[in-house]
Order: C-alpha cells, then structure tokens, then sequence
C-alpha cells in the first residue's frame, strides 16, 4: 500500500490530537496544523509534521499544503466560541484541499447544525446557535466543493478510553454523547477505508453516560455541540 498522507487543523488535544496519534501509530506521513504559539508537547511526541497557521487567514492555510499535501486526506475540527472558525476557518480548509487536489475532506461539524437544527432545544440555540449557523456554512461550503467528503456530527463529547459501542447514524434528529476516543477511531476507519462518500453523519453512542456535570441533573442537552464540549 503506498504511503497515506494527513493533514489535520486542530489537532492540538481533544479529537485532533486523537486522530493524529493513531494516524502516525498506523505509519501514515501526518501534518498537524495548530494556531501560533500554541502548546505542542503532546503532538510533537507523536512524531507528525507540526505546521503553525491561523486557519482564519486565507494564506496561512494555503501555505501549510504547499509542496506537502498533494492527494492527502484532509480533517478539520477547528471550531471557536465565536463561530469564525467554525466558518471562515473551515471554509479556507476547504479551499486549499481543493486547490491542492486533496483526496477529500473529512469535517467534524455538530448536531445542531445543517438540517439537524430542527431537532436542537431553544435553550441550546440561544447558547450558541450562531456557532451551529457557522458550521452550518461549512457543510455547504464542503457539500459544494466538488470533493468527496464526510461531515459527522458528533453528540456531546467526552473523555475515556474507546467503548467500541459508538454509531454513525443517518437521523439527524439522534442525540447522546460519544467519547472522543471512539469518534477519533471512526473517523481513522473512514479515512483508512477510502469511505468518504459525499455523506453527512450523526456521530453517538447510545451506552455512553454524559459527563458527570450532567448525570444527575435533567437539564443534560439532547444536542451538545462539539465546541461547548471542546474537541
């Protein structure tokens, strides 16, 4: 098998870091893209390429795939609090995989956004529904783009070890939370798998609990986003 080329934006921690670790464990030629002045220690320890870009800057982006990325997959789990990531980011990811004839685009997004909005609570779009409209560009902006993609949705995000119980889900009125490490490993298969195939997905997993800040309490959401749980 010739050798598989990656390059993640927001790979710092969380699912970023994640992804990378099993990429590089599995031998592929990984890039991982992080904001200036970042900490890095836990990704330098993976032994992946580090690039430093601020995604909200149309040449920074182009610059991390120049003479590097050619035919490589391509995941994004940028998000912020304000949503400019979320969209402008995103969205300057999807241009330069485009230019640079990625193989594809995987993009974590959140329940919430795209045609999931329908099904998120009142209280969870007044939070943070000018996030899930953020996002809500990205998705179209990657459905437009012309390359194979996938968009998953995850539910809330926690930590712990993978489960191996989590789901990818057609309904987007699904809600639950996966942990991290689980979502980190289907998005692994899909990318290993060649399984990019133009789709958008919920992301779940129906025996995971919700963080302990949520279990004994009725108010756990039905949809959290990825970025109120930080990816």
């Amino acid at each position: 098998m010739s050798e598989q080329t990656l390059i993640v934006f927001g790979a710092r921690q969380g699912l970023g870091l994640a992804l990378v670790q099993l990429a590089c464990a599995a031998n592929w030629k990984v890039h991982a893209v992080v904001r200036p002045g970042a900490e890095h220690a836990a990704l330098a320890a993976t032994g992946c390429a580090i690039h430093f870009a601020d995604a909200l800057s149309a040449e920074a982006v182009n610059a991390c795939f120049r003479g590097r990325t050619r035919l490589a997959w391509v995941v994004s789990t940028l998000s912020d609090t304000q949503g400019m990531a979320d969209a402008a980011g995103n969205i300057h990811v999807i241009q330069a995989a485009v230019r640079s004839k990625a193989k594809g685009v995987l993009l974590v997004s959140s329940l919430g956004a795209g045609d999931s909005r329908a099904h998120a609570s009142d209280r969870l779009l007044a939070a943070i529904g000018h996030v899930l409209s953020a996002k809500t560009l990205a998705e179209e902006a990657l459905r437009n783009s012309g390359l194979p993609f996938c968009i998953l949705r995850p539910g809330g995000l926690v930590d712990g070890p993978p489960r191996g119980t989590a789901q990818l889900l057609r309904a987007a009125d699904a809600h639950g939370f996966i942990r991290r490490s689980d979502l980190a490993l289907m998005m692994f298969r899909l990318l290993e798998e060649g399984r990019l195939l133009d789709q958008t997905r919920t992301a779940i997993d129906p025996s995971c609990p919700p963080p302990t800040r949520y279990a004994a309490s009725s108010q756990a959401p039905e949809a959290h986003p990825a970025k109120a749980i930080p990816t």
